[in-house]
């Protein structure tokens, strides 16, 4: 998982393309839009203008064509077969299967009582004025609210504080902008935009932002010791002829998602703990409620869940996943995937991946896991399912996004899940703007309560300085993506 692409580094012109690329190319060739269309052997260009989406369907036509049917077909029927083994993982159901499409751009802030599970009156009691300045100074929502898996939007005014606190449930930040002091357990790191941050159960955090403009983060919270199993089960893909993709999807090799000034290095900060006097009493109280939890059984068996995970990491010590040299246990998919030959050959020039967080349990999988991706400009996806289920965050790109048969239009602020077995596919529709995502998956049915419980606050809050205050319509997902850097449009 971090070896890099060998792919071409521009868009050349077409001559350049005809002498260069047609023995480096996937596949591909002129598609005429009716029923006479042929599929050539891999090793032929074409552009998305010549091509019908057609091809990618899988009719009994386009099973005749593809070349890599005989695979293709194998997944099918295991596929059928899992839906029909009751020992196999299965189907999502009732409260479990969400709907494929949530839209937080569309969706207001949310009170702070909504997502952090305080005692907030309490909290009101002792420190209204200050209450009332962190209200104007963090804005938060919940944009994917599972039972197994809570996805929050967090934004921190520029020079704003989010006292110490603790929370049950396992969980991550991962920093989509701007810069932040965040300490953990006493720790404190200087983060930047592509930097992630364990929080193990009962993990005492803090922030401080250090930008001029908002911070940016997205708080992934799960239940843990969840069913692996559905990790290790099939991928299954689905429709017809994914080697065939246009020569616009072709991804740079020195792609990367975020502009360039955006990303930094990790630097640790060598800082006192903060403590507060005895004579805040509900502080106080706070923390002493804390060491307490620590030490009651239901609460001890959530410590320290995840000890290989590095507590503070950043996606610029990780490098792109080489898709032809994946071993079969990196990837959920891989056991499936490696038998595809020239199809990863396709991956590897249309895609780019990289693993960027994993809450990974001692001698087994994990409980949670992120990545970033970046699908080429046009490119296709064809339609698939796995046992596994994942969710795509969108940062950037417009894509046609095809759940269970149903279209949607993938755009900034778009959140997509599917749920174990459900067919889903996507299609590039701007050419020279790629799809870039944060995607992740989870071991679904862990343990729940770790929802329920309330957390604390450890460190009393504090006034905010006016500047730190956002409007209820500040932009939380106009993202600091390359945009018009890494493609040249034809």
């Amino acid at each position: 998982m971090t070896q890099e692409a060998n792919v071409i580094t521009h868009y050349p012109d077409s001559k350049t393309i005809m002498a260069t690329l047609i023995p480096l190319l996937f596949s591909g060739a002129v598609f005429a839009a009716d029923s006479n269309y042929s599929v050539p052997a891999p090793g032929e260009v074409f552009s998305y203008k010549d091509i019908t989406p057609e091809i990618w369907d899988a009719t009994d036509r386009n099973k005749k064509l593809d070349p890599m049917n005989e695979l293709v077909e194998a997944m099918r029927v295991n596929r059928e077969i899992a839906l029909n083994d009751p020992k196999a993982p299965q189907q999502f159901s009732g409260e479990d299967l969400l709907q494929p499409e949530f839209s937080s751009a569309s969706q207001p802030w949310q009170p702070l009582e909504k997502v952090f599970s305080l005692d907030w009156s309490a909290i009101e009691t002792e420190s209204s004025a200050e209450l009332a300045q962190l209200r104007k100074a963090l804005k938060v929502k919940t944009v994917l609210n599972h039972p197994d898996i809570k996805i929050i939007e967090l934004a921190l005014g520029a020079g704003a504080l989010l006292p110490r606190h603790a929370d049950v449930a396992p969980g991550a930040f991962h920093i989509i902008e701007g810069s932040a002091e965040i300490t953990v357990d006493g720790q404190t790191i200087h983060v930047h935009t592509g930097t992630s941050v364990k929080l193990e159960s009962l993990s005492q955090r803090r922030i401080k932002v250090t930008s001029d403009t908002p911070l940016k983060l997205l708080w992934f919270r799960w239940a843990p010791g969840g069913q692996q199993v559905y990790l290790d089960y099939g991928y299954y893909l689905t429709g017809s002829n994914f080697h065939a993709q246009p020569l616009e999807s072709v991804m740079p090799v020195n792609y990367e998602h975020w502009e360039e000034s955006s990303r930094r290095a990790l630097t640790e900060i060598k800082t006192a703990d903060v403590s507060n006097s005895p004579s805040e009493e509900f502080i106080a109280q706070q923390q002493q409620q804390l060491i307490a939890m620590k030490k009651q059984e239901q609460f001890k068996n959530l410590s320290g869940l995840y000890p290989s995970t590095p507590q503070f990491s950043n996606e610029l010590d990780v490098n792109w996943l080489d898709f032809e040299n994946i071993p079969a246990e990196g990837f959920f998919w891989a056991k499936d995937a490696s038998k595809a030959g020239y199809a990863l050959k396709a991956w590897n020039k249309m895609v780019r991946m990289k693993g960027i967080f994993q809450a990974k349990v001692p001698g087994s999988q994990y409980d949670f896991n992120i990545s970033y991706i970046g699908v080429g400009p046009k490119g296709k996806y064809i339609t698939h399912s796995h046992a596994t289920p994942e969710f795509y965050y969108i940062l950037g790109g417009e894509t046609e996004w095809i759940v269970d048969g149903k279209t949607y239009i993938a755009k900034a602020g778009n959140m997509y899940v599917h749920s174990p077995y459900v067919d889903h596919e996507m299609r590039g529709l701007v050419e020279g703007e790629p799809e870039v995502v944060i995607t992740g998956s989870w071991s679904p049915y862990g343990d729940r309560s770790v929802f329920q419980a309330q957390g604390l606050l450890t460190e009393s809050l504090v006034e905010q300085a006016e500047s730190s205050f956002i409007a209820n319509d500040f932009n939380f997902h106009d993202f600091k993506i390359k945009k018009g850097l890494a493609f040249q449009k034809k």
